[in-house]
């Protein structure tokens, strides 16, 4: 009779487990569902596709919009262009050329004596070889639509100027900032300072001539 007994027992816990996971798989599928349909989003999402740099190394800028002012010259237009190597993501050498025409000096508009330098002597030219580091490297947005891809670079390095039938051991440092709109095509806006000694008026005299010029740049 005990043995009917724990046999029945032992059933009816048996049945009781089955309906118990039974139960629990059913209610566990409900909630899923249920969960799914509070929380799953119906989101369009946007697909965005920025400008990477290209592959290439070389890189050549010719600069479309440029000014310089030469200390007691003035501020005149200057055009030119450059050709840039990309050693790493962080580091590229350029070498640069660009050319101007000085105005008259201070002393020439105050004294209003004879003129100090000829027409072809008041043609100045640069060339230098420089180094730079591209520091902080980031995103532009325009207008809420556009990002792009973008680069805060320092630069420096040593060159020379021509004028008034002279040359001058010159030294630049500047800073620029580089848009890539296309991974082939950027815009590049620099500002930098040219450094060179002249005797022009009689003395030594060591310069500061700033320049500041936007550009069109392509990689090959």
């Amino acid at each position: 009779m005990e043995t009917g007994l724990r046999r029945i027992h032992v059933t009816l816990a048996g049945l009781l487990l089955a309906a118990s996971a039974s139960f629990a798989n059913i209610a566990c599928a409900q909630g899923d569902t249920t969960i799914d349909e509070i929380i799953s989003p119906d989101l369009e999402r946007r697909e965005i596709r920025e400008a990477e740099i290209d592959s290439e190394d070389f890189e050549v800028t010719v600069y479309w919009g440029g000014i310089m002012s030469v200390e007691d010259f003035g501020s005149n237009r200057m055009i030119g262009g450059s050709l840039a190597y990309h050693i790493n993501e962080d580091f590229f050498m350029e070498a640069a050329y660009a050319q101007t025409e000085l105005g008259e000096s201070s002393y020439e508009r105050l004294s209003g004596s004879a003129p100090l330098l000829t027409e072809d002597e008041r043609d100045l030219s640069l060339y230098n070889l420089s180094l730079a580091w591209n520091f902080l490297p980031g995103e532009i947005f325009i207008l809420d639509r556009w990002a792009l891809n973008s680069n805060l670079y320092l630069i420096g390095g040593i060159g020379n100027t021509s004028f008034a039938d002279e040359e001058y051991f010159t030294y630049n440092v500047g800073v620029g900032v580089r848009m890539l709109t296309k991974d082939w095509l950027t815009l590049r806006f620099d500002v930098r300072d040219h450094i060179f000694e002249h005797e022009i008026f009689g003395e030594p005299i060591t310069t500061n001539n700033l320049s500041a010029q936007l550009g069109v740049s392509i990689y090959f």
